[in-house]
Parts: C-alpha cells; sequence; structure tokens
C-alpha cells in the first residue's frame, strides 16, 4: 500500500476566453511550467476520512482548500487520515490560477495514494473541476485543463477542443505577465461579470461570445502558423471583448494603455479581472523588458516567458 503520493500542477494564463466561456465561447489558455504547485498527501489513521491540512493555509480560504482535498480523496476512493502538505509558487488571487493547479496537483497525487494509475484527459479535468468549483463556483474547466499542462489548450463547453502546437518561428516572441496586486476574490468577479452581462442583453452577449471564440479560432492559428501579427489582433479583439462586462477597472485600462504605448504588439487583462495580472506581447525579450520598465511604478511584479515552450 502505497503511504506517501505527489502530485503537481501549474499555473495558467488565458490568452482568450475569460467569462465568455462560461457562455459556451471558445477559449485559449496556456500552462505556466515557472508557477508550479506540489501537493503531497501522507495516509494517517484508519476510519472515515479526515483531511489534515500540515501546510499554513490562509484562514480565508482554509475551508474551501480542505474541502477541496475532501474532493479530491472522494475521487480517488481514499478514505481514512489523510494529512496533506502544499508547496506552491503561483501567486494566489492574481490571475493565474492558484486555484486550478491546487485542485490538479490534488487530484493526481489522491489517485496515487489510492495505488491508481494517475488520471489523464477527461477523468483528471472532470475531477480537478469539481475540486475548483469548491472555490469559485461553477468551474468552466478552462483552469484545470491549462494547469494540467503546458502546451496551449483550445477549449469549449468543458472540453479541450485542442493541444496546441507552438511554430518554432515564434522563439523569439514573449509574453509579459505584470502583476498590479490582488484581485477581488474570483468568485466577486464572476458574478459582476454575469450581471453584467444580464443587463447586456442576450443578442448583445451572444455577439462578445461570437467576437471571443472568432479570436481564439485566429490566435490558434496564429500560435501553429507562427504569424505574430494575427496573433496580436486575437488579444486585441479579445480584450475588447472583456471591456462590457465591468472587470476591467481604471488601474487596469491605463496600465495596459501604457503597454502599448510602451511597445506591446497587444495588451490585455488575464484573469477573471479587478485587479491581479495584465498580459502583454512583446516581440523580443528586449521589448518586453521595455514595457515592463515603463509601467513600472505601476506594477508589483513582471515575468517575462517564451511563448514557444522549448524556447531558451
Amino acid at each position: 500500500m502505497t503511504t506517501t503520493a505527489t502530485g503537481h500542477g501549474h499555473g495558467k494564463t488565458i490568452l482568450i476566453g475569460e467569462h465568455h466561456v462560461m457562455d459556451g465561447a471558445r477559449a485559449l489558455a496556456i500552462g505556466l511550467p515557472p508557477f508550479r504547485t506540489d501537493v503531497t498527501l501522507k495516509r494517517g489513521g484508519t476510519g472515515p476520512l479526515r483531511i489534515v491540512l500540515e501546510a499554513e493555509v490562509d484562514p480565508i480560504v482554509a475551508e474551501d482548500t480542505r474541502k477541496m482535498f475532501v474532493a479530491a480523496a472522494e475521487s480517488a476512493g481514499l478514505d481514512g487520515e489523510v494529512r496533506v502538505h502544499i508547496a506552491s509558487t503561483v501567486p494566489m488571487r492574481r490571475g493565474l490560477g492558484s486555484s486550478a493547479a491546487l485542485a490538479v496537483a490534488g487530484v493526481r497525487a489522491a489517485w496515487k495514494l489510492a495505488d491508481r494509475a494517475e488520471p489523464t484527459g477527461a477523468a483528471l479535468l472532470e475531477a480537478a473541476r469539481a475540486c475548483e468549483s469548491i472555490v469559485h463556483g461553477r468551474s468552466s474547466g478552462l483552469d484545470p485543463a491549462a494547469a494540467a499542462g503546458t502546451d496551449p489548450v483550445l477549449f469549449q463547453r468543458g472540453q479541450v477542443l485542442q493541444r496546441v502546437r507552438v511554430k518554432p518561428e515564434l522563439r523569439r516572441a514573449r509574453w509579459l505577465l505584470a502583476d498590479l496586486g490582488a484581485s477581488v476574490p474570483t468568485r466577486d468577479a464572476i458574478a459582476i461579470a454575469i450581471h453584467h452581462r444580464r443587463e447586456l442583453g442576450a443578442e448583445a452577449v451572444q455577439a462578445l461570445n461570437d467576437q471571443t471564440s472568432t479570436a481564439a479560432d485566429d490566435a490558434l492559428i496564429a500560435l501553429e502558423s507562427g504569424d505574430l501579427e494575427l496573433l496580436a489582433n486575437a488579444l486585441g479583439s479579445a480584450g475588447a471583448a472583456m471591456e462590457p462586462l465591468g472587470v476591467v477597472n481604471v488601474a487596469m485600462s491605463d496600465a495596459l494603455t501604457a503597454m502599448r504605448a510602451a511597445g506591446a504588439l497587444a495588451a490585455k487583462q488575464t484573469g477573471a479581472g479587478l485587479g491581479g495580472m495584465l498580459l502583454a506581447l512583446c516581440r523580443s525579450e528586449a521589448d518586453a523588458q521595455a514595457v515592463a520598465t515603463a509601467i513600472e511604478p505601476r506594477i508589483k511584479a513582471f515575468w517575462t516567458l517564451p511563448i514557444h515552450p522549448e524556447s531558451p
């Protein structure tokens, strides 16, 4: 019997489709290997399932975190005492999928501890989505799908439609992630977006969904063909589709304008919004650094990441 097991998940960033994915729009997201969560589970006593969090957890999210691990353990058929240790470099409340990374890592570890084959594909997505829904309300599944791997994923209606192979011609290009500071809880941003969609009405919402789906399709073509200009246009269109939802505040809007003025090919929010992370597309590492320098007074931190996963 396995007595200790470890699972991992990555942070993620949504390129296209925040919020609109909940209405059936196609979305595109990527895993972020530099941001990683590792969960180690250890068997304790026998009896009914009991989760014990060994790691220090923010009291605000401690109960939801415990419930997530109950769900992960139940998905694997575990019982008895299960002790949980968490090590993570994924920033919380920044739109980088800390909950999704934790859900994926917890499910993988739970299945290993139960001496079951590590779940993949739909099985992993279903279990991790149920865990994430405990924290955010109804999860689309997009975040866990991206957190489970490193290739970009095209996603719609709870399913991964395609994992995207990025053209080597994009090796020089960079993503710039700029941290504006903690956002409101994802659950709250989702509620605000839902409210705005209701006020917009079905016809306007469908137009925004169509715009988002087209942007996701164009971005997929751009990544697979190496067309940087098409990718920039797709990101710009996706960003514009977010503005009517009330989740891009003044600080975000001002920073996005400054990023574009400093040379970013495109810049948009990533994640639920109302704070957190901004995403920019840059031609090179030098361009990304220049954009980051230009907006440095507005941000808490920044990271530059290659678009092509095998870039140096």
